[in-house]
């Protein structure tokens, strides 16, 4: 009898040994088999593109200035009628002249200070007066905003000032004399607002919203002038695509070709994505 229980006394280390390398054996396993998962078809977030309404919108952070002379342009091809002439004060919404009887108004009170002749062929878009506003503004740069948009699109503005007024409307958007006319807005501040020139505000122009548009999350996207890249998943494979891109209110881009409703997108843009390195 004891001769079977000091047998036992012995076997118990052996049988205590091999519990232990079994279990590391199953370790190992597990082990490997993690590490021999590949990280790029590892499950990723996902957004799907999606139909819907759009503001166009910009927005910056500027300082309050005496406003600069601005510029009325024609909204059509054809022959220029004035209306008006230089030196004349006009009104809000007063008429300067006529272009094939297209009427083209001051969008506020204001003194002309130049103006072209009468019965001169113009094309759309054409400078045909100054203008000049006694009053302060805000101005911002907007080329890629105003590459977006259709000709003589309607803007509105906000502004709110740094420890100041708003946030509040201003009066009218406009294109300054200057010389990046081509890409700067201006935003006329009412007479009646109490700001003094070198205030900081925070302007927010917006354009006419675009309805049923194709949009995505702008996070999703790499590239943001004209065109970008996104991921899109198909059957589980990850596909760098080429969008082109249209207008944008800050959080959501509207897509004009690349990808189609309900298609699946990775949250994370291509070249940011780490995994798509390994």
């Amino acid at each position: 009898m004891l001769v079977k229980y000091q047998n036992r006394i012995m076997a118990l280390p052996m049988l205590c040994m091999i519990i232990i390398l079994l279990s590391a054996c199953c370790f190992d396993e597990q082990k490997n088999e993690t590490s021999n998962v590949n990280p790029k078809v590892q499950s990723v977030e996902t957004v799907s593109v999606t139909r819907g309404n759009l503001t166009p919108t910009v927005s910056a952070h500027t300082t309050i200035i005496p406003a600069l002379d601005f510029v009325l342009c024609s909204s059509v091809e054809g022959t220029f009628e004035a209306c008006s002439s230089a030196g004349n004060k006009i009104t809000e919404g007063g008429v300067i002249g006529k272009v094939s009887e297209e009427e083209i108004k001051s969008p506020v009170d204001a003194t002309i200070l130049s103006i072209i002749s009468s019965n001169e062929s113009v094309p759309k878009n054409y400078p045909l007066a100054t203008a000049k506003y006694t009053g302060f503004a805000l101005n911002i740069e907007a080329e890629n905003f105003l590459k977006i948009l259709p000709e003589n699109a309607a803007l509105k503005a906000k502004f709110q000032v740094v420890d100041g007024v708003g946030p509040t409307e201003a009066i009218a958007v406009v294109v300054p004399v200057s010389e990046n006319a081509e890409s700067t807005l201006q935003c006329l501040i009412g007479k009646d607002i109490d700001v003094k020139p070198g205030q900081s505000a925070t302007v927010v122009i917006t354009a006419e919203t675009r309805k049923d548009v194709l949009l995505l999350p702008l996070s999703v996207i790499a590239g943001r002038q004209g065109k970008g890249m996104v991921t899109v998943i198909n059957d589980g494979k990850q596909i760098q695509t080429e969008v082109m891109l249209g207008a944008t209110d800050g959080a959501y881009i509207e897509i004009l070709s690349g990808v189609n409703e309900g298609d699946t997108i990775s949250s994370i843009p291509p070249n940011l994505d780490p995994r798509s390195n390994l």
